[in-house]
């Protein structure tokens, strides 16, 4: 967390102070968990001396407790009000405070206040920031005065580098996804509706230890197998179909990602085929990544694979994204991608075939980039599972 804010304060050059608006960009500087939900009520505003969370009464109490667990050498008080300037011969504050909101309306008003009293005049913004929000902030900081710069995902670059701590979060995100397939194996059978399947998948999660999911899970069954993003349904699986399983558990605001197709007896030669070709470009991408690889290099060695297979028209998505607090960050791999893969990435890598109307086959891992090739997260096993 410390050397977060450090990174943050190495990067202000001219401007006096951040504003950050994007909640999984605060919980990230605080090194906090359990402060994101489908709520979005908190601020934090970085200066080169101090770092402020603002919130609502709703999660003061549980941002106090998060700040009181940093220990000895930290700030000891928590502010209703924002603190006057600190002595400038004394040492940065070396955490973060937690100031506590009346309402949301006040906001603006007290962030003006806080830069005032700090003879701050100029104050970045995210460039993530939702627009009605932007231009509110905007016009009352102007009217204060206050000269308003956009930076360029300063936030969002510093966390696409996972730290070590991070990476042992999402491994352990990750097991729990390996163990609940593991599970699912042993109790999935003919008749059962994607949307049971899906079901009894995210209590396991859940009950091996995740605090949330990913992402809402996508259990596709035959034809609907060949919709990538397909949303379970009432559709029973029948003898013969593949089943496109595709899930991962959160915890402790770390994701995991995985896929993993499974035929319900025999789904015939030609589906065998497509499961062998998107395996043989799994594996034809996992062997390229590597530091220094540009994402369109990547994209390329598997969807190569599948083009000389002639199954080309039939993959249209990219290969990969980035994995973190959120399920979709950078980077990111496609034929269009101007992303460099970078020790710290995590991405994962899940090449896929649809043929409309009849059966899809996707396989993901999750992996990270390390210095000497790649770190593989996903232990299930990826030949083709037969139930």
């Amino acid at each position: 967390m410390i050397e977060r804010l450090a990174q943050i304060r190495a990067g202000l050059g001219r401007t006096e102070a951040l504003l950050v608006t994007n909640s999984v960009n605060v919980a990230w500087l605080c090194a906090a968990t359990g402060l994101i939900d489908a709520e979005d009520p908190h601020v934090m505003l970085i200066t080169s001396r101090e770092a402020l969370l603002f919130t609502d009464s709703r999660y003061f109490d549980a941002a106090r407790a998060q700040r009181g667990d940093r220990g000895a050498g930290t700030v000891s008080h928590f502010v209703s009000k924002c603190d006057t300037v600190p002595d400038p011969l004394s040492p940065p504050a070396a955490d973060w405070e937690v100031a506590l909101l009346a309402a949301p309306a006040a906001q603006v008003a007290r962030l003006i206040d806080c830069l005032r009293e700090r003879s701050l005049t100029s104050v970045e913004l995210e460039d993530s920031i939702r627009y009605r929000r932007y231009r509110e902030l905007n016009e009352r900081f102007k009217e204060a005065g206050i000269a308003v710069t956009t930076g360029r995902g300063r936030t969002e670059k510093l966390r696409r580098h996972k730290d070590a701590g991070e990476i042992q979060a999402i491994a352990a995100a990750q097991a729990i996804t390996d163990a609940a397939f593991t599970e699912m194996l042993d109790l999935m059978e003919v008749g059962m509706s994607e949307i049971e399947i899906a079901a009894e998948l995210e209590y396991r999660m859940r009950r091996l230890g995740a605090t949330g999911l990913a992402f809402p899970s996508i259990i596709a069954a035959g034809e609907n197998g060949a919709r990538p993003h397909a949303v379970p349904s009432q559709r029973p699986v029948a003898g013969g179909d593949l089943l496109v399983m595709d899930f991962g558990a959160e915890l402790d605001g770390y994701c995991s990602d995985m896929t993993r197709t499974v035929a319900f007896g025999d789904p015939g030669a030609e589906a065998r085929e497509v499961y062998a070709v998107v395996l043989a470009a799994q594996e034809a991408a996992l062997n390229a990544a590597r530091a220094g690889l540009p994402g369109a290099d990547l994209d390329a060695a598997a969807r190569e694979v599948i083009t000389e297979a002639g199954y080309g028209a039939c993959f249209g998505h990219g290969l990969s994204h980035g994995v973190g607090l959120q399920i979709h960050e950078a980077p990111h791999a496609s034929p269009h991608s101007r992303d460099t893969l970078e020790v710290g990435d995590v991405i994962s890598v899940e090449p896929g075939i649809y043929l409309p109307g009849r059966f899809g086959v996707r396989i993901e891992d999750l992996i990270a980039i390390t210095t000497d090739g790649i770190r593989n997260f996903t232990a299930s096993p990826k030949e083709l599972i037969t139930l």
